[in-house]
C-alpha cells in the first residue's frame, strides 16, 4: 500500500534527488526510500559513546599500530582544519 505525503524541500535538495534519481533510473520515491532505508540503517549501526568504551574497555581495538597512527594523523588533520574554519 503506498501513502502519499507531501513534503517542503529547499531547491538543493530537489535538484539533488532528481539528478540520482536520473541517475539509477529509478523514480524521485525510490530515491526517497532508499535515502531513508540507508540513512535508518546507518543510524542503527551507530554506537552511543557509553557503548564504544564498553566495547573495548577489555578488547584490542580492532586495527594494527600502523592503522592507528593514520587514524590520528586524520583526526588532528580534520581537528585543525576545524579550528582554521572557526577563527574566520
Amino acid at each position: 500500500m503506498s501513502i502519499r505525503a507531501t513534503y517542503a524541500l529547499d531547491e538543493q535538495t530537489d535538484q539533488r534527488i532528481k539528478h540520482l534519481a536520473k541517475t539509477w533510473r529509478v523514480s524521485q520515491a525510490e530515491v526517497i526510500r532508499r535515502s531513508v532505508q540507508t540513512a535508518a540503517e546507518l543510524s542503527r549501526e551507530t554506537l552511543t559513546p557509553a557503548q564504544v568504551v564498553a566495547r573495548y574497555a577489555n578488547d584490542a581495538l580492532p586495527r594494527n599500530k600502523q592503522d592507528t597512527k593514520r587514524v590520528i594523523q586524520s583526526l588532528r588533520a580534520m581537528r585543525h582544519a576545524d579550528d582554521k574554519r572557526r577563527a574566520v
